[in-house]
């Protein structure tokens, strides 16, 4: 048995020693998307072609010059020659290829240890999944990942995951634990995608989506958990135009019944063009609505050429929330790049300009400045972004609000809230480091007060419960300063396997305690081994 098992280990070795750089080429021409972290896409920030679509995210390795890809992939390689040095340094673990298809299958972790040294105890991170890749033909191809966690998080992360009934872990979903200390929470995301033709791209599945060009995103982020989604893309002259449809959920105990969470669906629109070689312009729009007198998925949404405004009176405008946007990105000289976005959730023209402080003068702006290569330095990414979001903005007087499964789509903080950010990082070869700083302010709502004050965009803004004057801060003032400092090593390229070790810097202010914010000071400091291939979301407030 044991010779057996040793000589299908030397020609699984030949195999994927000729198989490695074919897999690659076919899987840099694929369909696929190119998982989405901040590292590895402000990583390719300034090679990027300007005719990309570069604000919608998770890009596609089709959309990317395929040596970009390539030429980073080879200049990370290390000069392996054992089967087991190779799989832990330089390859997938296990690729299948044939003359129309081909497929690869690694184990994905995320292994990690800390403490918490302002609550003295120690944390862990334990991730075990499989992630199964694959093409079939020229036009389509897939991707599933499926995880189980079990974690013990810092005391402010852990005060978040318990505050909501039912509890949810930031970014990942329901968490099933019973201890009243553990989480244990499930993954999964997976979709097809199908490209016929230069013109047209459609996928489906259960992920996340990212618009814009910034950390942050007022438009639609990465910060929700995973959902359903349809999606269809048009690329034509200089514009990319696309539209999603997606299923959300609303867990809040009101809207459940016999322990089935209560649905609502968005069809998303966006149109970006890129109107010179340096300047980009957008336009958003999205429609929320819910199973109101059986409605169910309202077909007048399926049209990806409407505007969803007329559509939504025609429904009953209570039954559902349009929000509209617009975003720019202008690309200066030594790299440097502008862009912003502005959200309007609901405008009363009228009030806009002549009573600034009207609460339905639902609206947040972002602006912010990147710098590739900075100072000329190779591989230096800097950031610097700010972000401003009016009281009651993605609030909405009944479940069509702008969130899933108790976490907001767009920025994690919600609304009532203004922020700063200081992004930097650095690699060399397989080195690399990041750092994120942010410093802000929100407005909460008090305890055991019937007022809301705008920032929570799950509590209802009926008219009797709204407070009496309407600014950006109102309510229970919280202040937040935030540094997430991380350093390691990319273990394998192909997989995105990198060791890591780091420390988080938060200290919060708030004028009256809540249950997820407290008057306190954290240090928490990690290290692991993380197949890196989504954003974690430790910066909530």
């Amino acid at each position: 048995m044991k010779k057996i098992l040793f000589l299908g280990l030397v020609l699984a070795g030949f195999y994927t020693l000729y198989a490695q750089e074919e897999l690659l080429e076919k899987k840099i021409h694929s369909q696929l998307k190119i998982p989405y972290t901040h590292f590895d896409y402000n990583d390719y920030e300034n090679q990027i072609a300007d005719t990309v679509h570069t604000g919608l995210r998770p890009w596609h390795y089709f959309e990317i010059n395929s040596n970009i890809i390539f030429n980073r992939y080879q200049s990370l390689l290390l000069p392996k020659q054992t089967w087991l040095g190779r799989k832990i340094f330089n390859e997938h673990l296990f690729p299948i290829l044939g003359p129309d298809y081909w497929l690869s299958i690694d184990p994905v972790v995320d292994w990690e240890l800390g403490r918490d040294i302002g609550n003295s105890f120690g944390t862990f991170q334990n991730t075990r999944a499989i992630r199964v890749e694959g093409g079939l033909g020229k036009q389509f191809s897939f991707s599933a990942t499926i995880a189980e966690n079990y974690a013990l998080f810092p005391r402010f992360l852990d005060r978040y995951a318990w505050a909501t009934n039912p509890e949810i872990v930031p970014g990942y979903g329901l968490n099933k634990s019973d201890d009243n200390r553990h989480v244990d929470y499930p993954y999964a995301a997976g979709y097809f995608a199908y490209k016929p033709s230069k013109f047209f791209f459609f996928e489906a599945g259960h992920g996340k989506h990212f618009i814009g060009e910034g950390y942050r995103s007022l438009f639609l982020s990465d910060n929700a958990p995973n959902y359903p989604y349809a999606k269809i893309e048009a690329n034509f002259w200089h514009v990319k135009y696309t539209t999603i449809w997606t299923a959300y959920q609303d867990m809040r105990p009101e809207y459940t019944s016999e322990g089935v969470y209560k649905k609502k669906y968005s069809a998303i629109h966006y149109i970006s063009w890129n109107a010179t070689k340096k300047l980009n312009l957008g336009f958003f729009e999205t429609v929320i609505w819910y199973n109101e007198n059986g409605r169910g998925f309202d077909v007048n949404f399926l049209n990806p050429l409407i505007f969803f405004k007329t559509a939504e009176y025609e429904a009953g405008s209570d039954a559902s929330n349009t929000l509209v946007g617009l975003s720019a990105h202008y690309k200066l000289l030594f790299n440097l790049s502008v862009y912003g976005q502005f959200l309007l959730d609901e405008m009363t023209v009228s009030k806009f300009f002549g009573e600034t402080g009207y609460w339905a003068n639902k609206f947040g702006y972002q602006i912010g400045i990147k710098y590739s290569n900075a100072f000329n330095i190779p591989n230096l990414f800097m950031r610097l972004e700010y972000n401003k979001v009016r009281p009651y903005t993605y609030a909405h007087n009944t479940m069509a609000n702008y969130g899933h499964d108790y976490q907001a789509l767009a920025h994690p903080w919600g609304a009532n809230f203004e922020e700063a950010l200081l992004e930097m990082q650095y690699r060399k070869d397989r080195w690399y480091a990041h750092n994120i700083t942010s410093v802000g302010q929100k407005g909460f709502d008090f305890p055991n007060d019937s007022v809301a004050y705008g920032g929570n965009i799950y509590n209802y803004i009926k008219t009797e419960d709204r407070a009496s004057d309407k600014y950006t801060l109102q309510g229970n003032l919280g202040k937040i300063i935030y540094n997430n400092f991380e350093a390691g090593y990319i273990l394998n390229p192909a997989t995105n396997l990198k060791l890591f070790t780091g420390f988080i810097y938060r200290k919060t202010q708030i004028d009256v305690e809540i249950p997820e914010v407290k008057n306190e000071t954290s240090t928490y400091v990690f290290f692991g081994i993380r197949t890196h291939l989504w954003n974690s979301h430790f910066d909530v407030f």
